[in-house]
């Protein structure tokens, strides 16, 4: 299975397109981004977040070339918490951190803090998920970094209807049905909250700039 999942202006998961295939392979997903080209448009400005995934990033690189492309921070978390042990949440802190700073000198001063931790386990090693992070641009993961298209983007969660398809095993015909269903109505409830907007911001904006106005008011 296949997907593209976009943030909307509410920051809300939007699915918007969906295939299914037999082998996930480089050009299984060449084909899927090159039809999610096909309808977004070839002019559009995009970025794209994945799990670390050759394949992906593969079939990312081959339909858009010039897009930024960057890494899910939850995997890479996962593989910091396997480093030093499920017992350090001082660690995995220190690793967002890292992963939300906004300027280069506070995400390099949370990076060190991160590697000195990761060494007081017993787990560490030489083989450890620490060094591999090395091996990573820190553009693919550190909003310190991030281009334009990235900004304020760390992550994607899965719409729940892709949860519950993982989960069990479904003819192909109820699985678009299912899918298609769950598109058509999301789009819908989107289009009604759109309609009840009384300004051009959506309610998830609306509470943003409402928390920075309460914090300024000391």
């Amino acid at each position: 299975m296949y997907f593209a999942v976009a943030v909307d202006g509410n920051h809300e998961p939007l699915l918007l397109a969906i295939g299914l295939g037999t082998l996930e392979c480089e050009e299984s997903w060449r084909w899927f981004m090159m039809r999610l080209k096909d309808c977004l448009g070839h002019d559009i400005e995009v970025g794209f977040i994945s799990n670390m995934c050759d394949k992906i990033e593969f079939g990312v690189y081959s339909a858009y070339p010039d897009s930024y492309h960057g890494y899910c921070p939850k995997d890479i978390a996962r593989k910091i918490r396997d480093c030093v042990g499920c017992n350090s949440m001082e660690a995995e802190s220190l690793f967002w951190k890292s992963c939300n700073a906004y300027n280069v000198d506070e995400f390099y001063l949370c990076l060190e803090r991160l590697q000195t931790e990761c060494r007081k386990s017993p787990l560490f090693s030489l083989h450890s998920p620490i060094y591999w992070l090395d091996d990573i641009p820190i553009s693919k993961w550190t909003r310190a970094f991030f281009p334009r298209v990235r900004y304020n983007v760390k992550s994607i969660d899965v719409p729940e209807i892709l949860q519950v398809l993982s989960r069990r095993e479904f003819p192909i015909t109820t699985m678009i049905e299912l899918i298609t269903t769950s598109i058509q109505s999301k789009y819908v409830e989107r289009a009604d909250v759109a309609g009840r907007l009384s300004g051009g911001l959506t309610p998830y904006v609306e509470g943003k700039v409402q928390q920075s106005v309460n914090k300024s008011y000391n």
